[in-house]
C-alpha cells in the first residue's frame, strides 16, 4: 500500500515540528487531518507543494504550511515538495517561468535575463516571472496531483488483486 511506503519516507511529526518556521503555528500542528496519509490528503499536499515550489518567493515553507493547514492537506508532503526549488534548480525554473510569462504577456521588448538587466528592468522581469510562475505552478501541480492520484489508485488495485 502507498501509505506504508510513505510512512517510511516521510519525516515524523516531531522532526517537522522542530522546524523554526513551523513553531509559530503552535496548536494548528495538532490537527490530525494534516498528518493523514489518505489519498485525498496526499494529493492535496502534492498540489500545494508543487504550486508553492514554483513561486519565486522567500519563506515557501511557511506558505506551504499555512495552505496545508487551511485546506487540511498532508503537511509533510506539501513541506517536502517545496524543496524541488532549491539553489540548483531555481535558475532553470525561474528562467522557464520568465519565458512562459513573456509568451503570455508579449512585452514590447524582451529583456535579456541576466544580472545587469535584472536591476535595470526589475518591474518588467518580475511581472513576466510571476505570470509564468503562476501558470507553471497551476499546470505542474495539477499534472502531478492527477499523476499521484492515478498511481495511488493503480497501486491499491494491483495490491488487492495480489491478495
Amino acid at each position: 500500500m502507498p501509505r506504508k511506503q510513505l510512512k517510511k519516507i516521510l519525516p515524523t511529526h516531531e522532526k517537522i515540528r522542530e522546524q523554526k518556521v513551523l513553531k509559530l503555528f503552535g496548536k494548528f500542528l495538532d490537527k490530525k487531518s494534516i498528518w493523514s496519509l489518505s489519498r485525498k490528503k496526499v494529493v492535496a499536499g502534492v498540489l500545494i507543494g508543487i504550486f508553492v515550489a514554483s513561486l519565486p518567493m522567500p519563506l515557501q515553507m511557511a506558505l506551504a504550511s499555512i495552505l496545508a493547514i487551511i485546506f487540511n492537506a498532508n503537511l509533510p508532503i506539501s513541506f517536502i515538495l517545496i524543496f524541488i526549488s532549491n539553489p540548483l534548480t531555481m535558475p532553470p525554473i525561474f528562467y522557464l517561468e520568465y519565458a512562459i510569462g513573456n509568451i503570455i504577456l508579449r512585452p514590447e521588448t524582451i529583456i535579456e535575463f541576466n544580472f545587469d538587466s535584472m536591476y535595470e528592468n526589475f518591474d518588467q522581469i518580475a511581472i513576466s516571472l510571476w505570470t509564468g510562475a503562476l501558470v507553471l505552478g497551476i499546470f505542474a501541480s495539477i499534472i502531478c496531483a492527477f499523476s499521484v492520484n492515478f498511481l495511488w489508485i493503480y497501486t491499491v488495485r494491483k495490491n488487492r488483486k495480489k491478495n
